[in-house]
């Protein structure tokens, strides 16, 4: 979430339950947050814990298989992965689904692989204001208030032939992790998860077991075994050549309270050593909130041949802070881009002009920059990023594994070694001018602990085809306890000679069977004999009286 916040404080290890506000106390939106958090991640886990991780609400996205693999339609409905309610309005297909991921799905809709696993990708999108217009309101004339949470959900599908690679680049990272200085108990643990993962890549090669089990676990390989994690720290400066000078104390040295962001922008391929090939990550001071309504764009060159961009821009920020300034970095986006999940490049800032609010952007020589769609409905914009020292020609820094990587103003980071890295994984580090400049980081006697990124997407097995002719159905389908009931009664009238051995559901009244009303009868007659008998002694008895 690239919102403006303070912090970002919910953490589910803590057990808590609720918010208490307090009178005459400071309001805080991480307070507010919070609260909103906790209540979402009980009705999340309770679906979970209840039905399943991944299941459909009756016939809620179900695929119906066409001629072409891009007319595969799916159906209007409800499904659930790991309790997120997942929303398809209208029927649609794989080509014109809502959130369709661009480019497509790594392989030619019209010449699929002999075999491939249909899956629903699900992640929450954050939406402010630019992205999403409707949420301001007209009387404060163009300032925003609060932002949006969006569950984004996409219907992927992916070459059967590439999953077993993938779990093979994880074993490798999870030696290389289970190499470090670990506890025995740590590496008894690492040791089981790569005895799993081995179990799990012979389970896929064989085909044995159930397909559809086989499919979920890999699909979500990465957070189960290479989730990759992060430490932060306030570190000492260091000092120049003049011998008199003592490098600081190790502490934050910034002049106002941040929230740091760390991205991953380009993903990384694992190598054979385990170490993450080509990973890199930008950051932000302000959470990556920094952002600018784009209203025009136009291509054009340098003198040295490099690619330009000209936008046009519906504002230049708030103040000097919150602004651009030569030699930033940005990233132009717009709705296909982010619904892409693609490391879009970079572009440095090269000129401003405020009078007509317009901002040229350069990137490398030789690429080619793509222009963003000016359609209001795809809401382009241009977002700041924030590193400038160690960066790379195209404006990002490499991850670096296993070494303390300096930011700015003391804030230092590690990534820990063994990590599976993708484009869009963020960790957000709250920093504070108070306590003589510290970090807002969980630490184990004194050393800041190794944290898992956050923006983990959530996975969910469709079915699989096989040959392009056989496909197999993965989710479960829940049909309301309502129709079940009313099932089960409408079960009971249609099997003749029924006997209701219990009260029936006042939803679902039970008619009684010809056996019953006969058996009834009898039982009546039997009464009226009885009495009839009991009667005619009575009398008897009192004329012989």
């Amino acid at each position: 979430m690239k919102g403006d916040f303070a912090r970002v404080t919910f953490d589910p290890t803590r057990h808590f339950s609720q918010v208490f506000q307090q009178q005459g106390r400071v309001q805080l939106e991480s307070d507010w947050n919070e609260q909103a958090s906790i209540g979402l991640y009980l009705l999340r886990t309770m679906v979970t814990d209840l039905v399943g991780p991944c299941w459909a609400a009756g016939t809620g996205f179900s695929i119906t298989r066409q001629n072409l693999l891009a007319n595969w339609q799916l159906s209007p409905g409800h499904f659930y992965v790991d309790g997120i309610l997942c929303q398809n309005d209208t029927a649609c297909t794989v080509a014109t689904q809502p959130y369709a991921p661009t480019p497509g799905n790594g392989f030619d809709l019209a010449d699929p692989p002999p075999g491939f696993v249909v899956w629903l990708d699900v992640w929450e999108r954050h939406l402010s204001a630019i992205e999403a217009p409707s949420i301001l309101d007209v009387a404060l004339e163009g300032v925003d208030t609060a932002t949006r949470a969006q569950v984004v959900w996409q219907l992927r599908l992916t070459d059967t032939a590439a999953l077993g690679p993938q779990l093979d680049a994880l074993a490798v990272a999870l030696k290389l992790r289970a190499g470090g200085d670990l506890s025995d108990a740590e590496k008894a643990a690492l040791q089981q998860q790569i005895n799993d993962l081995a179990a799990l890549r012979r389970s896929l090669d064989s085909g044995q077991g159930d397909p559809c089990t086989t499919l979920r676990a890999v699909l979500n390989a990465r957070a189960t075994y290479a989730w990759p994690r992060l430490r932060a720290q306030a570190g000492p400066t260091d000092s120049d050549d003049d011998p008199c000078v003592i490098a600081a104390d190790a502490r934050y040295r910034g002049l106002e309270n941040q929230l740091y962001r760390v991205e991953i922008h380009d993903g990384a391929s694992i190598g054979p050593n385990g170490q993450a090939v080509g990973a890199t990550f930008k950051w932000s001071r302000e959470n990556g909130s920094v952002i600018f309504p784009v209203t025009g764009a136009a291509a054009g060159s340098a003198q040295d041949g490099s690619p330009q961009l000209v936008v046009t821009l519906a504002n230049l920020g708030r103040d000097q802070r919150l602004g651009l300034a030569a030699n930033e970095w940005v990233e132009v986006l717009d709705d296909n881009g982010t619904l892409s999940q693609l490391a879009l490049p970079l572009l440095q800032v090269v000129a401003i002009d405020a009078a007509s609010r317009t901002v040229t952007l350069q990137g490398l020589k030789g690429d080619t920059i793509a222009l963003p769609s000016l359609d209001p409905a795809k809401h382009a914009l241009i977002r700041r990023w924030d590193q400038q020292d160690d960066v790379s020609t195209d404006g990002v820094l490499a991850v670096a594994e296993g070494g303390w990587i300096t930011l700015e103003d003391g804030l230092q980071v590690w990534f820990e070694p063994g990590g599976a890295y993708a484009t869009g994984d963020y960790w957000q580090v709250p920093a504070r001018v108070a306590g003589n400049g510290s970090l807002d980081w969980p630490t184990t006697n004194g050393a800041p602990d190794a944290v898992k990124s956050r923006g983990m997407h959530h996975r969910a097995a469709l079915g699989a085809s096989t040959l392009r002719a056989n496909y197999t159905e993965c989710c479960c389908r829940i049909v309301s306890l309502c129709d079940q009931l009313r099932a089960a009664g409408a079960a009971k009238k249609t099997t003749p000679g029924t006997v209701v051995p219990s009260p029936s559901s006042p939803l679902t009244p039970a008619v009684p069977t010809k056996t019953a009303k006969a058996t009834v009868k009898a039982t009546k007659a039997t009464k009226a004999t009885k009495a009839t008998k009991a009667t005619k002694a009575t009398k008897a008895t009192r004329k012989s009286r």
